[in-house]
């Protein structure tokens, strides 16, 4: 740790304790939350909510954003935009309704390394480790949702978070029946109708249940396309007895039907505007970078221009739909059935067990056109002319398919601990997790239409295949991975001095696993690109006869000659890691307390970094992550304060190839990151409530990197990519008589878009607003019309970035090209809720 940072952390410590409320979930799992709450919220007499944000006595920095300011964000939305209110949390999404999809930052930290939980059971791709954000649980249903900043919670069932958790729980079925319905308008066409049926208790043994689902429909702010979705839920909750035991018991389902933006690159804004605007590629100082905050007004209403082709030039012949709409899609369903449950076994002894089985069908849309005679089609026999698919009599032309890569998940979770009071004031707690995911990753081509329409949107997956002249179903990718976690873990909690002195120590051991299978020759260039073919297989060391493939054994110089391939192989890679986790908090007076903690992190590596060769050497990924703050609560006024340091090793980044459907990774060894976060909640009078956070954050490369045998890029001093150095923002909400209004603001600073900082987004604010009319003082307490205006003030920004390693081509390097997405315009949203 340097001793400029350990002055700066000193200098970031100010006071707060938590004042009480009923106790309210905080952690993830009901292991965790059983665990927790009996002796940090209980014995603390609890943490108090104010505007919507609750800030647990925990040692942990964490936050929690409650339903009362969940249900005021625009309806229908990703929770995950939600959390642009959490301190150190940054979110930027697609589309202004939530269901596009976004990129999330915690501390610097991308979503590939957040572990994400739905009622503390995963949902992170067993893959990749990605967040889907547009898959999230409808709003309605979300009681809260919490963030532990830059570390994880002791049973967190994860091989991938390196940097913190996101949990969201969903709420209880009513006591009561009843019912809600909720309609939704807005800018783009947008549409949505959300429907809620409690059963309340009916049974004599208090059992209740809900049902709901939900439809919406828009079109894309910017280009041709519609993005739509449905959802249903259900839930039945079994009480037993009156000691918190329960058993819980939930579904979900999630069909997404999403046109892609089409985000311009460096490369395109060239095009557009000129070297003179964009500098030339060969532009690498991080001393001059490129600035994306030279365009004009003009130039900014031409980027809403670029987009998807609104119709298909032509399926056959020499026509490309390359960039067709409607083949620049991510269909998606995905669903999951949950449980939850806990059972007091003696008066010292508690059991709980969660468990989830979750099932993925999604792919990232896709284009290829090929000539009926080339030599995949040809197959094993390379005299043969091709396949004549059009039916013209000849194997001349030139045809369009629908090429997705395909994902399918059945995954299997269960969380088991055993909790033991050895005091009133004193717990210990044992875990086990086990987490199975069967990932099967093909790519089965499709036929269009006459107008370059899919006709099934998963492909020849699920309609008729494109076969060659053998038979051979087409696909570009054709493998299988199984992700298996077996993770123990053990925890104690205790408090001490009249509850001034609260301790948690922890251990988390996870043993994780891949194992690997490719049915299709791997391209030895590095990328771990699939050929899937019959054509014949050619392992000489002379000229590589005419359509054949040329198969190369490993070998330890690295270098194969060019467009050969690795045989189909096998492998498997085992990870494990013990990772301790201890915090303490301690009360100066009834309102302060001082928090501290340090926790390990783990990341193993994703598929894609593994399928590159038979054998690869690949570091699992660490962090070291200390926290050390200071909370003050009252009745009116709650505040935290967090100084924070990581020490991030073995670095793995990966890019997604938009044009291959699959990831690249790159190894950018250590970061060393730091930073504060603050935020602080005031009821000024019962009518009107203040919010405001702010975030510093430095993450820097320790280390230059070396690209292949001769390019080394000099990232050693450079920022972390699309992580603002400041983040700042606020809410206020006010109430008179029916009518409350809110508004929320957020600045965040600039970021660049490269690993070498050679090209800078600009900072940019955002204001949304809120109005809400409510009819509870005329007889109906959950009936109200609600308003939402996201972007307020219309401001253009970039939103999510398509991270690269640099732009320019000095120093040895190609050249790469970073991609931008458009924040969307103003947006104008009117719901009207009516509920008994």
């Amino acid at each position: 740790m340097t001793t400029n940072f350990r002055i700066f952390l000193a200098a970031t410590v100010a006071g707060g304790a938590i004042v009480s409320m009923a106790p309210m979930a905080h952690a993830q799992s009901t292991g965790s939350i059983d665990f927790e709450e009996e002796i940090i919220v209980t014995g603390s007499t609890g943490p108090r909510e104010l505007a919507g944000v609750v800030l647990p006595d925990t040692t942990k920095a964490r936050g929690v954003l409650t339903d009362e300011l969940i249900q005021r964000q625009a309806t229908g939305n990703t929770i995950l935009n939600a959390l642009n209110l959490v301190p150190g949390v940054n979110f930027t999404q697609s589309d202004a309704y939530g269901s596009a999809g976004g990129n999330i930052r915690i501390r610097g930290f991308d979503g590939n390394r957040i572990s994400l939980t739905f009622d503390g059971l995963p949902l992170n791709d067993s893959g990749n480790y990605a967040i889907y954000p547009n898959q999230m649980l409808d709003p309605e249903l979300i009681s809260q949702v919490n963030v532990n900043l830059g570390a994880t919670d002791v049973d967190s069932p994860t091989a991938s978070a390196a940097g913190g958790t996101v949990n969201y729980l969903t709420r209880k079925p009513s006591d009561e029946f009843g019912a809600l319905l909720s309609g939704s308008i807005g800018e783009f066409n947008y549409s949505r109708m959300f429907g809620l049926i409690d059963t309340g208790v009916f049974t004599p043994f208090g059992t209740k249940a809900f049902i709901s689902a939900s439809r919406s429909e828009n079109d894309k702010f910017k280009g041709p396309g519609k993005i739509s979705k449905f959802q249903a839920n259900v839930r039945i909750y079994q009480p037993i007895g009156d000691n918190g035991d329960f058993i819980s018991l939930a579904g979900h389902y999630n069909a997404n039907r999403n046109a892609f933006y089409r985000n311009p690159s460096v490369g395109d804004m060239r095009t557009l505007f000129g070297s003179s605007v964009i500098q030339n590629a060969n532009v690498t100082s991080a001393s001059t970078p490129i600035s994306l905050g030279v365009l004009t007004d003009a130039q900014e209403a031409q980027l809403f221009d670029f987009e998807n082709d609104p119709s298909c030039v032509n399926t056959t012949g020499t026509g490309s739909c390359s960039n067709y709409y409607a083949l620049r899609i991510n269909p998606s369903n995905t669903g999951n059935a949950r449980w939850n449950s806990r059972f007091t076994l003696t008066e010292q002894l508690t059991f709980t067990l969660d468990g989830a089985y979750q099932y993925v069908l999604a792919n990232g849309g896709g284009y290829t056109a090929r000539r009926e005679s080339d030599a995949s089609f040809k197959g094993s026999d390379q005299s043969r002319l091709g396949v004549d698919f059009n039916g013209d009599g000849d194997t001349s032309d030139t045809i369009g398919f629908y090429t997705p890569n395909t994902t399918n998940t059945n995954r299997w979770t269960a969380l088991a601990s055993l909790i033991y009071e050895i005091s009133p004031d004193q717990r210990v707690r044992v875990s086990y997790t086990f987490d199975r995911a069967r990932h099967r990753q093909t790519g089965e081509w499709g036929y269009l239409d006459a107008f370059g329409n899919p006709l099934s949107v998963f492909g020849g997956r699920n309609s008729r295949p494109v076969l060659n002249a053998d038979g051979f179903a087409m696909t570009q990718r054709d493998r299988l991975s199984i992700a298996l976690l077996n993770q123990v873990s053990g925890q104690y909690l205790g408090r001490f001095f009249d509850n001034t002195l609260n301790v948690e120590v922890g251990i988390r051991a996870p043993f994780f696993q891949r194992d690997l299978e490719t049915y299709c020759p791997i391209q030895t260039g590095g990328s771990g690109f699939a050929t899937c073919t019959t054509q014949p297989f050619y392992t000489g060391t002379g000229p590589v006869p005419a359509g054949n493939i040329q198969i190369v054994p490993q070998n330890s110089s690295g270098s194969y000659p060019s467009g050969s391939h690795f045989a189909p192989f096998k492998a498997k890679y085992k990870y494990n890691k013990l990772l301790p986790n201890v915090g303490l908090t301690y009360k100066i007076t009834p309102q302060i307390s001082i928090f501290g903690s340090y926790a390990m992190g783990f990341s193993a590596p994703r598929t894609d970094n593994l399928y590159r060769a038979p054998v690869v050497s690949v570091t699992p990924e660490t962090t070291n992550s200390f926290d050390l703050g200071v909370r003050y609560g009252s009745s009116k006024l709650q505040a935290q304060v967090a100084g924070w340091y990581i020490d991030f090793k073995n670095r793995i980044v990966t890019s997604f190839d938009e044009s291959q459907g699959i990831s690249v990774d790159r190894n950018v060894g250590s970061v060393e990151a730091y930073g504060f976060d603050a935020n602080l909640s005031w009821q000024v009078i019962e009518q009107l409530s203040l919010y405001g956070f702010a975030s510093y954050n430095h993450s820097e490369f320790k280390d230059n990197v070396r690209i292949g045998t001769t390019a080394v890029v000099p990232l050693a001093g450079k920022r972390v990519a699309e992580t603002p150095e400041w983040t700042v923002g606020g809410r206020a909400q006010a109430t008179v008589g029916p009518v409350s209004v809110g508004a929320q603001w957020k600045w965040v600073d600039k970021r660049f878009a490269t690993d070498l900082n050679d090209v800078i987004v600009p900072s940019y604010n955002t204001i949304d607003l809120d109005a809400r009319f409510s009819l509870e003082q005329f007889g109906a307490p959950r009936t109200f019309f609600q308003l939402n205006v996201t972007n307020l003030l219309d401001k253009f920004y970039f939103g999510n970035i398509s991270t690269q390693i640099n732009h320019g081509t000095a120093g040895g390097l190609s050249g790469a090209n970073p991609s931008f997405a458009l924040g969307a315009p103003r947006t104008i949203q009117a719901s009207v809720t009516v509920g008994f």
